[in-house]
């Protein structure tokens, strides 16, 4: 079996989710045998070469290349390259096609963003279409930032044909499975759960949130995309606190190397974190760390996202800000106010009933994805 879902990317929560899927899937050794295809873009590839040697970019710089380069080695031993083969152009279509059939009986599209279509559109075969393998079930999949009101009548059909054709459905998001609901027009059941790194837990590299001592100075980490918030927390915090960047690079920082292990038990050393990634807020409550999670995109004005659905489902939404529906200022000045609160005043830990009840109906929902492909793959013989 094949897994289809991001695995190349400069990100850590791309080659963390891709991990934590293959552990799950290939929990159970009496199953059948899962492999994580190295599937890519040819354009989003040279862009990504680019921009990691484009020196405008304020992370590009050594400790940049090395996290690149700990990421890809982190996530290659799950991947399948038994004929060579480093990755799969998907772009070229009929082509990935081929080769996927020649290599695996069946597909499992997720988890992770591949039905966003920011993958050569709704000719994407992350909506593996029919004639992709003998059974195809998706885990935990998400077009979070999708926005369908955009889509055309012609590529609402082609999505709509590809999940038809699926023995088994589980997204990760409420936007997601609204979607894919109204798409399939009540068909199908589908199932919603979190994301994999959080059901799977990542205890071999988590580490637990150790407080700092009374005295002395807080430390601050931050992984934050939007540079207008970013700048903004450094600039508020950075004469009270030591502030860490990672991932992105923010001057009046200390930008960290870690390989994706070192990422995950990092987020547990500090007194706050500060995040508008969807896997910096899932390290964060691995590792029961004192967080601030944000939004700023403009399309979670209309939908909800996936930071705030996972937050919701944990009963720590009283983390959250989104600055799309309240505004920059109002927004910069509670997130600002909630660091504030994380720094003094740290919350006690509440969550770990909510994560349980996520986690064992994650399991349950891994057990149907493994029933629907036995008999799936049993029925086509």
């Amino acid at each position: 079996m094949g897994i289809l879902t991001l695995t190349q990317s400069e990100n850590y929560g791309t080659v963390l989710q891709a991990y934590a899927t293959y552990q799950l899937l290939n929990r159970d050794p009496r199953r059948k045998h899962f492999s994580l295809v190295p599937t890519d873009v040819q354009s989003v590839r040279r862009r990504r070469l680019i921009s990691l040697a484009n020196p405008r970019n304020a992370s590009t710089g050594l400790t940049r290349y090395r996290n690149f380069a700990d990421m890809r080695k982190f996530i290659a031993p799950y991947t399948d390259t038994s004929d060579g083969k480093n990755w799969v152009n998907i772009s070229n279509r009929r082509s990935a096609l081929e080769y996927l059939n020649s290599r695996f009986d069946g597909f499992v599209t997720g988890s992770d963003e591949i039905w966003n279509l920011a993958f050569v559109g709704d000719k994407s075969i992350y909506y593996a279409p029919e004639t992709l393998g003998r059974i195809r079930v998706s885990f935990a999949t998400s077009a979070n930032r999708l926005d369908i009101s955009k889509l055309s009548s012609e590529s609402l059909d082609i999505l709509r044909r590809s999940l038809q054709s699926y023995r088994f459905i589980s997204v990760r998001d409420s936007n997601t499975f609204a979607f894919v609901e109204s798409l399939l027009e009540g068909a199908s059941s589908i199932e919603q759960i979190v994301d994999p790194t959080i059901i799977h837990g990542l205890p071999e590299f988590v580490g637990l949130h150790q407080p700092s001592a009374d005295s002395g100075r807080k430390r601050i980490l931050m992984m934050v995309r939007d540079r207008a918030v970013g700048e903004g927390l450094v600039s508020r915090f950075h004469n009270s606190a030591d502030i860490d960047s990672v991932f992105i690079r923010y001057p009046g920082t200390r930008f960290l190397s870690l390989d994706p292990a070192s990422f995950v038990r990092a987020f547990g050393a500090y007194d706050c974190v500060v995040t508008d990634f969807f896997h910096g807020t899932c390290m964060s409550v691995l590792s029961r760390a004192p967080f601030v999670s944000f939004d700023s995109e403009p399309v979670y004005s209309k939908y909800e996202s996936k930071i705030c659905n996972m937050l919701m489902k944990l009963g720590l939404n009283g983390r959250y800000v989104n600055l799309s529906s309240n505004g920059r200022v109002a927004g910069n000045s509670a997130v600002h106010d909630l660091v504030d609160n994380m720094l003094t005043e740290p919350p006690v830990w509440v969550a770990d009933g909510a994560i349980q009840r996520e986690r064992e109906h994650g399991l349950a929902v891994l057990a149907r994805v493994h029933d629907a492909i036995s008999e799936g793959l049993a029925g086509v013989r």
